[in-house]
């Protein structure tokens, strides 16, 4: 078992579900308590002051907007949800509305949020795999370099190859294997039963020349 890092503690602070190993703490977005702040950390812990540009799909309470401002300190953060009632301006996060599985809606957000290239993009919307390719395909090439897109809540977690094979020519993928959360944080498929953690899927650009 891993100790948390800075970004579980910061997840701990802004009551997001994305945290390592915090449960609840009264309010925040849900009574789940995943462990993807741990992999999070490994991944952009030397880049927190290289990160500009940031876009979440799914904004709920707004916790992880607020976690990824304190997070990156040089960053403007942007979230885009269907919920009208979600919305919100604070400080550098800027939010919109827009319909994941719809292209139109998706770029016609990003016009309105004023950004066009993303250090990094994290789907925490709808959970739904369709949904989940339709914003991949759509939302991938906007990928500064070395940026990296992030699936959250695979729609069936022991098979993230049926996400990340539908990315965008020029992409590759990894997934990782977090350890085992609280609640409903775990693989829902009846073919392992729910014994096997979540993943996260993780979509880069491929260097030039790289098959």
């Amino acid at each position: 078992m891993r100790d948390l890092t800075p970004l579980c503690q910061l997840a701990r602070k802004h009551e997001t579900d994305k945290g390592g190993r915090h449960m609840r703490y009264g309010g925040g977005d849900s009574d789940t308590c995943h462990e993807y702040t741990p992999i999070y950390w490994d991944l952009l812990s030397t880049r927190r002051d290289q990160v500009r540009n940031v876009l979440e799909i799914g904004i709920n309470a707004g916790s992880s907007l607020r976690m990824w401002a304190e997070f990156f300190p040089k960053a403007f953060i942007c979230g885009i949800d269907c919920d009208p009632r979600t919305l919100f301006t604070a400080d550098r996060i800027r939010t919109a509305l827009a319909d994941q599985n719809n292209p139109t809606s998706l770029m016609e957000a990003i016009k309105q949020l004023g950004v066009n290239r993303f250090d990094l993009i994290i789907d925490d919307g709808s959970h739904e795999e369709p949904h989940q390719i339709v914003s991949l395909q759509t939302l991938a090439p906007l990928l500064a370099p070395d940026g990296i897109y992030v699936v959250e809540d695979l729609q069936i977690d022991c098979h993230p190859e049926r996400v990340g094979d539908r990315a965008p020519a020029g992409f590759a993928w990894q997934a990782y294997v977090t350890e085992m959360g609280i609640g409903k944080a775990h693989c829902p498929c009846n073919e392992c039963g729910g014994k096997k953690p979540e993943q996260l899927l993780v979509i880069r650009r491929k260097q030039p020349g790289a098959r």
